[in-house]
């Protein structure tokens, strides 16, 4: 109902994988339980599939290289530390 809750729905396609997936199999049953009206559910189910697709991979991606950066960052503090 609000330009807040149709952006986390969004959000919530690109990065959450189950959600993703019940709404490439059954849109109407994964936006069921999301607080839209019937038009920006309607703008959802008429989002380019193949582009959701790939634009989510392309976010997991960058979260799993940023997290293994951290990673990397930490411990090479942490060993600077006792060098």
């Amino acid at each position: 109902m609000s330009a807040q809750s149709f952006e986390l729905t969004l959000a919530r396609l690109y990065t959450d994988q189950a959600f993703r997936q019940l709404f490439l199999a059954a849109p109407e049953k994964a936006l069921a339980e999301c607080d839209l009206s019937m038009d920006e559910k309607t703008q959802l189910m008429t989002i380019d599939k193949a582009g959701l697709i790939m634009a989510a991979h392309s976010f997991m991606h960058k979260r799993h290289k940023r997290k293994r950066s951290l990673k990397a960052r930490l411990v090479n503090f942490i060993l600077a530390l006792f060098a």
